[in-house]
C-alpha cells in the first residue's frame, strides 16, 4: 500500500530533485529583482504594488509551509503544496457544517488565509514574471480551480459568521448558494446584503472574480501563444 501511495503521489524517485533554493532565499531574491527591474520596468504605484504583494508574503503561512516541506525534494513540495491548498478549500465547509462559523476567531481565520489567496492570484498576474516555469498547466488549472472554491467557501463563512444577508437564509447552505451564485457573477437576488459591511464584501468578492477571469484569460492567452510559437 505504502509503494502504491509513493507511486501514485511522487512518481519516479529521481523526479524528485532537492530543491535548489529556500522559500526565505527565494522571497529576497524576487524582492531584489523587483526593485532593481531585473525583469521587468516597472516604476511608480505599478513597483509599489509588485513590492507590496511579494514583500507581505511572510505574514501569511504558505511561504513558512514551502520553506519546510521544501527540504524534502521538490517533487514532495509540490504534493505537499497541493495538499495544503486542498486543506484551505476545505476548512471552510468545516466551519459552516459544524457549527463554528458563528465565533468571531473563526471568521477571522477564515479571512486571514483568503487574503492569503487573494494575493496569491494577484502575484499571478502582477508578478508572474519571478515565478519559475510551471510543471504542468493542467496542475496549475486543477490549483486555480482549488483557489476558486477556496475564495467563494470562505466568503460564505464570512457572510454566515457576521449574519450579512437580508430573508433569512435557512440553513448554512444558502450561504454557500449565495457565495458561489455571487462568484459567478448571476445575483438571483433571493438573498442580499443588508448592511454597509456586507454590501462592501460582497463588492470585494466580486472584485475577486474578475481578477480570477483575466487571471485565466492571461492563463490561456499566454498558453495558446507558446503553442502556436512552438508550431
Amino acid at each position: 500500500m505504502k509503494r502504491i501511495l509513493h507511486k501514485l503521489f511522487l512518481g519516479k524517485a529521481e523526479y524528485n530533485t532537492p530543491q535548489k533554493i529556500s522559500a526565505y532565499r527565494a522571497y529576497q531574491t524576487n524582492l531584489v529583482k523587483i526593485w532593481n527591474n531585473e525583469k521587468h520596468h516597472d516604476v511608480g504605484f505599478e513597483k509599489l504594488l509588485r513590492l507590496l504583494l511579494v514583500g507581505i508574503q511572510p505574514i501569511f503561512p504558505g511561504i513558512h509551509f514551502r520553506n519546510i516541506v521544501g527540504r524534502y525534494g521538490v517533487t514532495k513540495r509540490n504534493v505537499a503544496i497541493e495538499f495544503y491548498v486542498l486543506f484551505k478549500t476545505m476548512l471552510p465547509l468545516f466551519f459552516l457544517f459544524s457549527g463554528l462559523y458563528r465565533y468571531r476567531i473563526t471568521v477571522a481565520v477564515s479571512s486571514y488565509l483568503l487574503i492569503e489567496t487573494i494575493v496569491y492570484v494577484a502575484s499571478l498576474i502582477f508578478v508572474s514574471d519571478i515565478f519559475v516555469k510551471p510543471r504542468s498547466y493542467r496542475r496549475n488549472i486543477l490549483m486555480l480551480f482549488l483557489n476558486y472554491m477556496e475564495i467563494a467557501l470562505s466568503f460564505a463563512v464570512v457572510y454566515a459568521g457576521l449574519h450579512l444577508l437580508g430573508n433569512q437564509p435557512g440553513s448554512v447552505a444558502d450561504y454557500i448558494y449565495f457565495s458561489i451564485v455571487t462568484s459567478t457573477t448571476i445575483g438571483f437576488g433571493d438573498f442580499h446584503p443588508v448592511s454597509s459591511l456586507g454590501k462592501m464584501i460582497v463588492c470585494t468578492q466580486a472584485i475577486v472574480v474578475v481578477a480570477f477571469i483575466v487571471l485565466f484569460l492571461n492563463f490561456f492567452g499566454s498558453k495558446v501563444e507558446a503553442l502556436h510559437q512552438e508550431e
